[in-house]
This record gives C-alpha cells, sequence and structure tokens, in this order.
C-alpha cells in the first residue's frame, strides 16, 4: 500500500515531527477505500473501445484523467499526513473525516467535467478531432461556465475548509497529544496552509457570481486559481523562514533521522 510505503520511508515529512498514528486504524483504512472508490468513478463512465476511433479517444481522455488523478492524490497525501501526524480517532474526528470524504466524492464529477473542459478540447482542436469537438462543444453553453465553476470552486473550498477544521482540532488537543514548539508551529502552518488554499477557489466563486450568465465568468473566474502560485510560493518562503528561525531559537534536536 501506498500509505505503508510513504509511513516507512517518511517521504516528505518533517523529520522533527513526532508521529502519533503510524499505525493505521480502521478509520484511516476506510478512507483509503473511500479514495479507492473516488478513482473508480473517474473511470466507471468510460466503455471499453470497440473499434479504432474509440481507442484514440481512450487515448486522449488519458490527459484529463491524470490530472483528476493528481488533484485526488494531493488531497488524498494532505489526508495522510494528518491522521499519521496525530493519530486521533475520536468522535468528532470521526464526524469531520466522514464529512472530509463525502465532500471527496462529491467533488469527484465536477473535477472529471472541468478537467474534461479545459484538457480535452485544446489536445482536440490541436490534433483536428472534429467528432470530440463537437461534443465538448455540446457538453456545456458558456452561459453555464458561471455556475459550473461555482459547483467546482464550493467543493474546492468545502475539502480544505474541513481540513483546516481538522487541523484546528488537533490544535485545541496540543496539551492531550502533548505538542512541542516546533509541532505547535507545523500545525498553526497547516491551518494557515489549508486557509490559503481555501481562498483562491472561494475568490473564484465571488467572480463566478459576479459574471453570472455572461461569457465571462468561466475565463476570469478560471484564471483566478493561478493565484495559487504567488499565494502559496510567497506563504512557503514566509513559513521556511519562521521555522528556520525557531529551530535555531530553541536548538532543537530532530526526533528521527531520515
Amino acid at each position: 500500500m501506498i500509505r505503508e510505503s510513504l509511513r516507512k520511508s517518511y517521504i516528505g515529512m518533517n523529520k522533527e515531527f513526532r508521529f502519533r498514528g503510524e499505525e493505521p486504524g480502521r478509520l484511516e483504512n476506510f478512507s483509503d477505500a473511500v479514495f479507492a472508490l473516488a478513482i473508480t468513478l473517474l473511470l466507471i463512465s468510460t466503455t471499453p473501445p470497440t473499434n479504432f476511433n474509440q481507442i484514440k479517444r481512450f487515448a486522449y481522455e488519458l490527459f484529463p484523467f491524470l490530472a483528476c488523478i493528481a488533484l485526488i492524490m494531493l488531497i488524498w497525501y494532505e489526508h495522510f499526513i494528518f491522521f499519521f501526524r496525530y493519530g486521533l480517532r475520536n468522535r468528532k474526528m470521526i464526524l469531520l473525516n466522514t464529512l472530509f470524504l463525502v465532500i471527496v466524492l462529491f467533488y469527484v464529477y465536477p473535477l472529471k467535467f472541468l478537467t474534461k473542459l479545459i484538457i480535452l478540447g485544446p489536445i482536440a482542436y490541436l490534433m483536428n478531432e472534429e467528432s470530440i469537438l463537437v461534443e465538448i462543444r455540446d457538453m456545456i453553453h458558456y452561459q453555464d461556465m458561471g455556475q459550473l465553476m461555482i459547483i467546482y470552486g464550493v467543493g474546492a473550498v468545502s475539502v480544505f475548509l474541513v481540513l483546516t477544521l481538522m487541523y484546528r482540532y488537533a490544535l485545541q488537543k496540543s496539551d492531550e497529544l502533548e505538542l512541542n514548539e516546533i509541532e505547535v508551529f507545523d500545525t498553526k502552518t497547516s491551518v494557515r496552509t489549508n486557509l490559503l488554499m481555501a481562498s483562491v477557489p472561494a475568490l473564484s466563486v465571488i467572480l463566478a457570481l459576479f459574471f453570472i450568465n455572461s461569457w465571462l465568468a468561466g475565463p476570469i473566474s478560471g484564471f483566478a486559481y493561478f493565484l495559487y502560485t504567488p499565494i502559496m510560493f510567497w506563504h512557503g518562503r514566509n513559513v521556511d523562514r519562521k521555522r528556520k528561525a525557531l529551530l535555531q531559537s530553541i536548538s532543537f534536536t530532530p526526533a528521527r533521522q531520515s
């Protein structure tokens, strides 16, 4: 399992953080099954090809499928890191985790629809696949793009807001979890990171509502997602600088060598 491989290698994890959920419980195993179902839903509408044209079509759809998988795996990794760090499995965490999984399942179809539009369309145009272009044009009317961006944005906002609530709850349990100074800092950082991740789709939803029923709604609300790059770059540098200063000030000794 991917979870087991990451657990053993500590890939991409802070070596200063003491992990309290190294042994996955039924909650994490159930969550992994739901993520597997989400990936299955991406393929469930794809029928086996019966001729060469359908083979070509299947090959083109690989690109939006890979984009969907990448985004779902990023969300899964955030979920994995949380439970690996804190190992919380009480009633409130079960409630938050259930809400999180419901949102992920809801998020799958809008994600698939949107990635198909923005990735498959240009590929079909470059490859001069008229039949695919006709299908893409029939998928949605331009005046409905704003509503699509609202549905997608609400799903994305919800995912990151629930993650924010999960990290805030871990922060509230800092005494019980015996979080040290650097672990509290990392937990607060995760709260801010997920809030920033939620802010971009929230802005996209606001723009889509402002330009609703206009052909501008789709492009303008879509371009809002390009803000992720400068925002997360600034946030990452700021966190990096403060974290290094904190480690130096407390003369921190890593709990685990990678």
